[in-house]
């Protein structure tokens, strides 16, 4: 919850601050792997084990109930049962007992970040480099707490974990308000950015006893219709400056990005630099994909441009020709040469040597020229 100061600034209130404190100190002593283990030693043994099995832990990997049932001669379906109870039972155990505590710290931080978190976010954030072992141990203790439910990944969120009274309705009000603020704006809106339109919203506005940036973050995250790339730039799922389908549609993200001409070999370095997926691009993919996209002009050797920021491709006495064509009367050398170099990258006696073409050019009124014929 927030207050505002006299400027009508938002200001942290002193309840979240103690809460954020609270959960610092939990964070810092929390051991999923070590919690699991122990409330695992509240059941029979057969039962710690099958329930061990089903959910991979003490060094077991996660096993079907099928097979969990062959190595315990027993069916697929008694298997589910013992699952069930032994759930159960637990549920009933933690109810008093002191390693309750590891469940509600779990409890709370979901509640803390709008009852709904997606799931790696969560495992992310109670454990920053968490291990197979850890995030096994984390899905187990939300499954044994009664105020938590899972939510399965679907079209428009990721798979999530939820307190059982979240509302789901203004999770999705608050992403189809984000949808229309950034289809407004036709691109993708920095996290800060988009952050501060939302807190303008009637929505944000009429809940602020619910709301605040933290929540706005994790809906934003949780949600598949809105997705951030490596730039912290919120847009649509299917935008190309989101989620870029292939490497020119990478060189064209980061070259935006990164504001300046840059070599093929750079360009390609970038783009595995800001890792949009798992595939590693190589430069003579790169350069291969450069030459034939028309976002994308060749400017020195092997020195790319975006085409929207004004380069010409062609050779210099081409950019000199199409510069005296558009100026529709002579221009001295200095003019000429400034205008060149917006357009490509090479030194000034290559303009000069350009310019000394009578085939092309020809000089007027002592130091300025015109197209031959002109």
């Amino acid at each position: 919850m927030e207050k505002t100061d006299g400027n009508n600034k938002q200001i942290p209130g002193i309840l979240d601050k103690i809460i954020n404190a609270q959960h610092s100190v939990s964070l810092q002593n929390f051991e999923p792997t070590l919690a699991a283990g122990k409330i695992l030693d509240l059941l029979k043994e057969r039962d710690k084990m099958i329930l061990a099995k089903r959910f991979g832990l003490l060094g077991f990997t996660a096993k079907t109930l099928e097979a969990i049932g062959k190595e315990h001669g027993l069916t697929r379906e008694r298997v589910r049962q013992i699952e069930k109870e032994s759930l159960k039972f637990l549920r009933a155990q933690l109810a008093d007992h002191e390693l309750a505590e590891a469940i509600k710290i779990l409890v709370s931080i979901i509640s803390d970040c709008g009852k709904i978190i997606k799931e790696m976010e969560l495992i992310k954030m109670l454990s920053s480099e968490a291990t197979e072992e850890e995030r096994r141990s984390i899905l187990f203790l939300l499954n044994i707490a009664e105020e938590l439910l899972e939510v399965k990944e679907n079209e428009f969120m990721h798979n999530a974990w939820a307190s059982v009274n979240y509302n789901h309705e203004f999770f999705k009000n608050i992403i189809e308000t984000a949808k229309g603020i950034l289809k407004k704006e036709g691109k993708p809106v920095h996290e800060l950015e988009l952050i501060e339109k939302l807190k303008q919203t009637d929505i944000y506005r009429d809940n602020e006893m619910q709301v605040n940036e933290k929540v706005l973050r994790t809906y934003l995250n949780l949600s598949r219709e809105i997705e951030k790339n490596p730039f912290e730039e919120y847009g649509l799922a299917n935008w190309q400056e989101i989620k870029p389908r292939d490497v020119g549609d990478k060189a064209y993200v980061v070259m935006k990005h990164h504001k300046k001409p840059e070599h093929y070999s750079a360009i390609t370095e970038l783009i595995n630099k800001y890792g949009f997926d798992k595939r590693v691009a190589h430069k003579e993919t790169v350069h291969n994909e450069l030459i034939k996209d028309p976002r994308f002009v060749l400017v020195g050797r092997g020195i790319y441009a975006l085409t929207e920021w004004g380069y010409q491709k062609g050779i210099v006495a081409d950019v000199i020709a199409e510069i005296l064509k558009t100026a529709k009367e002579p221009l001295n050398r200095d003019q000429i040469i400034d205008a060149v170099l917006k357009k490509r990258l090479v030194k000034r006696n290559t303009v000069l040597a350009a310019l000394s073409n009578r085939k092309l050019f020809t000089k007027v009124n002592k130091n300025k020229y015109a197209l031959a014929g002109k």
